[in-house]
């Protein structure tokens, strides 16, 4: 991968070299840079992506590069070498009718031969990049289908010259005098002045308009094509196309929009992109775009505020030990990372603690991934009030897949459109976030499961009380989507202490006549910034908020767990409790203070370090905050009644997270699905080290240990 990377350095200083070379040899090309801009700026995106993503931002968008079949790999280089395709003819058209339109110095065009070849040049970063990143995914002998990449890019290589062929054969279909006469009247609009570089003197048409033309319809027909093959669906089995195979396609998309709206609005020295966001406002406010999510009209009775404390009760019956012992579980945030950790841990605390522990938990405070792993987990639970064996496995592996495809069609299509000024051509529930939810969909075993199929469950004792932990926008308190109502009793005067001043409202409370489905509940939690959209409800309602990410108000779901079960110990029904265990599950470790820091240099500070502050202190903030509430809470139940709160954090270990960068985008390699269930057979299986240095980094290492140790003492094991 390392000599991938540095060939790619090579071939991309290369292209600018040569670029600029050509530069110096034809001066008179450096006034065509303004005009060509859009075409230059995608074309270094198109050579400069993979270096990026690999390198600057591997946690966002290195896998993108990481295929999973064949039939990605060809998608991927036949879209590839589309957007090349597409840089170069604009780039082109600009370059053959500039003198026409603008009067400067005329150039030749390039011969369409060349426009290939140029084609394919452009395309080649992102293709090797993701044969270099996705042999060992493709030819993963785990699937016990093993196949060579070979084949792929054999037929990926067919493919992409298929295409070529075909954009060559329509450009030159298209190129009939039935056509151009009626390109020509479609011009003829136009006021005289306006109609340069789109009319020769002659009368004909500017070279490249008609070619320009037949590949926009190519282009036209793939793109609408994919929009409705690829539609998400729930089928977890079905084919999906790859995140990356969108991106060449967006880019495309864009070369052609931005490179015609320059060459006509450049001649009224009226900049693009102002107009651009003219249209795509002007869009939105007419169309009244917005993102929504689905509320169900619920017939069914909401529970009261206290059948939360009666639930917890309930399902401490199912627990053959009755030794008055609750545990707590708080899952963070991390994309499909916690998503991973949280079930890795939960599954493999099944088989280190026993069925018991699972039975003892009141509830799941989620966050972000969190809450997907989560959804997961409960959605395999069985009437004894866990899982069962053969289901843990299971659990992991559909917690997850890959759902990053789903989100790029909903970016390349819905939103696309949305944002382009076309919201007419797609359906207001459509849209990346509803597109990761259906994927989701696909996993569950119980595609129907609401909030209020939990509820019953939950009532039952089956389950724990799941709790999503979100953010409205508009007023930053904390939303919390359960299918309990967990509205706050801040008159007891026993809870003061604990977040007094920090309101939190649930979805009961909100919307006490509706209903969601429980994909729903965890996309609204893990709206994670721009790739799931921050939306609102599609009613028309009284209360009409907008859901953020959860990870805004507290990324580890303490917050809420340590209000709620001050308030239940508070109550009739936590009276008998003696012993909690406080769980936290968070999907990343912090790194080690250093007192040798060089800092950053003063003119990166200057612009972005007061961004930078806010957003590394936002972590630090909820630590600390979350550590002083919990400890004041253990203080106050030892000191009132007896009660003692053990507090456990299992973190993912830091030697596990410097193996593989952790995505926070949907996908996770087969490498790093293993890093995870590794890095908890290391925790379960850890023997304490005396002679450690370390002493923080050994209390994480051996926290299941202790764990362990401690759950054994409770249930007088020991």
């Amino acid at each position: 991968m390392q000599k991938t990377t540095s060939f790619l350095v090579i071939f991309a200083l290369a292209i600018l070299a040569v670029s600029s070379l050509w530069l110096i040899q034809n001066p008179e090309l450096i006034q065509y840079i303004y005009f060509l801009r859009f075409p230059i700026i995608i074309a270094i995106l198109l050579c400069f992506l993979p270096i990026i993503s690999i390198n600057v931002v591997p946690v966002l968008l290195r896998n993108l590069f990481v295929l999973r079949s064949n039939g990605q790999l060809i998608l991927v280089m036949v879209g590839s070498v589309l957007a090349g395709m597409a840089v170069i003819l604009v780039y082109n058209i600009i370059l053959a009718n500039a003198y026409l339109r603008f009067a400067v110095v005329p150039f030749s065009p390039i011969p369409e031969l060349i426009q290939y070849l140029i084609a394919i040049i452009l395309s080649l970063p992102i293709i090797l990049q993701s044969i270099s990143l996705s042999k060992t995914e493709i030819e993963n002998t785990r699937t016990g289908k093993p196949t060579s990449i070979n084949q792929g890019i054999f037929i990926g290589t067919i493919s992409s010259i298929a295409i070529i062929l075909v954009i060559f054969a329509v450009r030159h279909l298209i190129n009939h005098e039935f056509f151009e006469q009626a390109l020509l009247l479609g011009f003829s609009i136009l006021p005289p002045e306006l109609q340069q570089g789109y009319i020769l003197p002659s009368g004909r048409l500017a070279p490249g308009i008609t070619e320009g033309i037949g590949f926009f319809l190519v282009l036209i027909v793939i793109y609408f094509y994919a929009y409705l093959r690829l539609r998400p669906e729930v089928d977890a089995n079905r084919f999906e196309a790859p995140a990356l195979g969108y991106i060449p396609l967006i880019l495309a998309s864009i070369v052609l929009l931005l490179g015609g709206l320059s060459f006509f609005f450049d001649y009224l020295r009226v900049p693009v992109l102002p107009i651009f966001l003219l249209i795509s406002g002007t869009g939105y406010l007419l169309a009244n775009v917005d993102h929504f999510y689905d509320l169900q009209k619920c017939d069914l009775k909401k529970p009261d505020a206290e059948a939360w404390k009666q639930a917890i009760n309930k399902r401490l019956e199912k627990c053959p030990l009755q030794n008055q012992t609750l545990v707590v579980v708080c899952a963070s945030s991390g994309g499909i990372q916690a998503a991973g950790w949280t079930t890795a841990v939960l599954t493999g605390l099944q088989r280190v603690l026993g069925t018991s522990f699972i039975q003892s938990i009141a509830w799941i405070s989620a966050v972000s991934g969190g809450s997907v792993g989560t959804m997961y987990y409960l959605d395999r639970f069985g009437e004894n009030g866990y899982p069962e064996e053969q289901e843990l496995q299971d659990i992991f592996n559909n917690a997850t897949q890959d759902s990053l495809d789903a989100v790029a069609w909903g970016l390349a299509f819905p939103d696309l459109l949305r944002f382009i000024g076309l919201p007419f051509l797609v359906n207001q529930m459509e849209d990346r976030g509803t597109a990761i939810e259906i994927d989701w969909k696909g996993e569950l075993k119980n595609k129907s499961a609401s909030l209020n199929t939990w509820y019953q469950q939950a009532q039952e004792g089956i389950i724990p009380i799941p709790i999503f932990n979100a953010t409205l926008v508009e007023d930053g308190r904390r939303f919390l989507i359960s299918p309990m109502t967990l509205a706050s009793d801040d008159h007891n005067n026993d809870c003061e202490f604990t977040l007094a001043e920090s309101r939190s409202i649930d979805f009961n409370t909100l919307y006490p006549e509706y209903n969601i489905d429980v994909t729903t509940a965890a996309r609204l939690s893990a709206s994670f910034p721009y790739i799931s959209p921050v939306c609102r409800p599609n009613k028309e309602i009284a209360a009409i908020f907008h859901v953020g990410d959860g990870g805004y108000f507290d990324n580890f779901g303490v917050s809420t767990s340590v209000e709620l079960l001050d308030r239940f110990l508070s109550s009739d029904e936590g009276k008998d409790i003696k012993k909690v265990l406080f769980l936290q599950i968070q999907a990343s470790s912090d790194l080690p203070i250093s007192n040798k820091n060089s800092g950053s240099p003063g003119w990166v500070m200057e612009i972005a370090g007061s961004l930078a502050g806010v957003f590394k202190v936002r972590r630090s903030t909820q630590i600390a905050a979350n550590f002083l509430n919990l400890r004041l809470l253990k203080k106050k139940w030892q000191y009132k009644a007896g009660v003692e709160i053990a507090d456990f954090s299992i973190v993912f270990p830091r030697k596990f997270q410097k193996r593989y960068p952790q995505p926070l985008s949907w996908q996770l390699t087969h490498e790093q699905k293993f890093n995870i269930l590794s890095a908890w057979n290391y925790l379960a299986n850890y023997v304490p080290n005396q002679s450690s240095q370390d002493n923080h980094q050994e209390a994480l290492e051996r926290v299941i240990y202790d764990l362990k140790e401690k759950w054994q003492a409770w249930q007088g094991r020991k």
